[in-house]
């Protein structure tokens, strides 16, 4: 699968993730990162129209990918602000990828709307999944979904306030060099640089 087909399967997984959400979890606490997550996982300054700063550069076979996505969503979805991508891919069909999807919405209201158009596949799907839902402004809204098909081992989609942050990795899970707590642990930092 090329760079691109994965994005287009990570956009409609992002879609799909937040629709699938039956269980319920609170407070259960964030898995060890592996070594490829505690890399990934930076402290840079973010750029919300590029993504720049929301991965950290790494070398080897896998590299760095930041696109802005502002100008394609915004002229359909006025309430989308900022949406860009970061995306460590080899470009080799069946390969490890980890993505994220960065979204800032006009407002708190809208970000909850979007959130949940976002999750509705996965609760429809049956797909195997958490979720923390949160009331307070300051709080995360959460939901993960092990998919392990079509090239994608995991997603893991957040909200706080007006900001989305969705981040999947494939092409599974045995196959992915980064586990559920790595992905948590990015979405994390990235909401808590955003700020």
């Amino acid at each position: 699968m090329t760079r691109v087909a994965r994005f287009v399967v990570f956009m409609a997984i992002a879609v799909v993730a937040m629709a699938a959400c039956g269980s319920s979890s609170t407070g259960d606490a964030v898995n060890p990162t592996s070594e490829a997550g505690s890399a990934a996982v930076s402290s840079a300054v973010i750029d919300p129209d590029s993504c720049a700063g929301v991965l950290t550069p790494i070398e080897g076979d896998l590299k760095l990918f930041t696109d802005s996505l502002t100008s394609t969503v915004n002229t359909s979805k006025p309430q989308i602000k900022s949406m860009c991508s970061a995306m460590y891919d080899t470009s080799l069909p069946g390969s490890e990828f980890l993505s994220v999807l960065l979204i800032r919405l006009e407002s708190d209201d809208a970000a909850v709307e979007h959130y949940e158009l976002m999750k509705s596949p996965y609760t429809e799907t049956g797909a195997e999944i958490s979720e923390i839902n949160n009331a307070d402004d300051n709080l995360i809204d959460q939901i993960s979904a092990l998919i392990d098909s079509n090239g994608v081992g995991q997603i893991t989609v957040m909200r706080q306030r007006s900001w989305i942050v969705s981040v999947t990795t494939g092409p599974s899970m045995a196959e992915s060099l980064w586990n559920a707590g790595d992905l948590e642990s990015i979405a994390l930092g990235v909401l808590d640089r955003v700020k």
